[in-house]
């Protein structure tokens, strides 16, 4: 029968071991602990050291967000002083403020718009032939398919018209009722005694009296419109005759003047005159390139001038010739 202090030395060897096996467990893991912080040390200095550069401007920075939202800062581009700006509202707000609202002018007429969408249509609407859209009403023909929706609600709806409540006059749509409103019952206070014209305020009359006075000299008698020459006035004065003495030997479409008569002859011909100077790219009209040229980024050099006079002239010879020898 074994001792009780063999019992007790047997114990105390039992005891001991397992505290071994627990201070080794815990030694693995203080190293697995210092192992993960040293890599995460490791990482987190390596983040910091990768640096992101602009290809732009080669600026540098440490974090890939701060680049992206750099990096639009050369997407939009001050046209007129090259200033940079992060989003195209801001570039527009700059464009107004310091340069003035946009103008698009007509290359084929005298008629400017405030934006390229509406300088678009006018071109459709008055320098173009084709008649995309119908009515399926009265078969009323229209090149911009907007007119034809503006006619089908106008004409063709069968809501109840809208009556003036000053006069009691019926308009089919409320652009009519405000338009007869304005023109009927709201004119402008300020009356031109020369031109007959209205202003909203003095100060716009005033404004209006010094053109008369300094630069405006001739007065269209049917609409009161002034133009500082004769000429000017001649030439507007076609649009109340209706007198278009320049036509197509073509198709037979008169003009008023002569330069949208030579734009226009330039859809019969098989020539491209007008050149983009950023990449060769060729165009029968003018509007075309001007479109686009828009398209290349940066600031460009000024349109170059291109005379389509004797081309027009050249082409026009030649068919009449050509038309006069085949009767023959």
């Amino acid at each position: 029968m074994p001792s009780s202090k063999g019992v007790s030395a047997e114990t105390t060897v039992k005891n001991k071991k397992p505290n071994g096996e627990s201070s080794t467990r815990n030694l693995k893991k203080r190293r697995k602990n210092a192992t993960r912080i040293c890599n995460k040390i490791l990482v987190k200095s390596a983040l910091v050291a990768k640096s992101y550069s602009c290809d732009t401007c080669n600026v540098s920075f440490s974090l890939k967000r701060k680049l992206i939202r750099h990096v639009s800062v050369h997407k939009y581009i001050c046209d007129a002083c090259n200033e940079k700006f992060e989003s195209r509202n801001k570039l527009k707000a700059h464009v107004a403020s310091a340069h003035g609202p946009e103008k698009y002018p007509c290359t084929a007429c005298d008629h400017v718009s405030n934006n390229k969408w509406s300088l678009h249509d006018h071109f459709v609407r008055k320098h173009t032939e084709e008649y995309k859209f119908s009515c399926n009403v009265c078969n009323k023909d229209f090149k911009i398919k907007n007119d034809l929706q503006t006619h089908i609600n106008r004409s063709h709806s069968e809501n109840p018209p809208l009556v003036c409540d000053i006069c009691g006059h019926t308009n089919k749509s409320i652009h009519a009722l405000k338009c007869h409103k304005k023109y009927a019952h709201h004119k402008p206070q300020f009356k031109c005694k020369l031109c007959k014209r209205r202003m909203t305020t003095q100060e716009y009359l005033d404004r209006h009296m010094q053109g008369h006075q300094t630069k405006e000299r001739v007065i269209c008698p049917t609409c009161g419109k002034t133009f500082r020459e004769k000429y000017s006035l001649d030439v507007h004065t076609m649009i109340h005759t209706g007198v278009k003495p320049f036509i197509c030997p073509v198709c037979g479409k008169s003009f008023s003047r002569q330069t949208a008569q030579e734009q226009h002859i330039l859809i019969h011909m098989d020539k491209r005159p007008y050149l983009c100077d950023v990449c060769g790219q060729t165009f029968a009209q003018k509007p075309g390139l001007i479109c686009h040229r828009k398209r290349h980024p940066g600031p460009l050099p000024p349109l170059p001038a291109v005379s389509v006079k004797n081309i027009v002239n050249d082409f026009t010879r030649d068919y009449v010739q050509r038309h006069c020898n085949d009767k023959e």
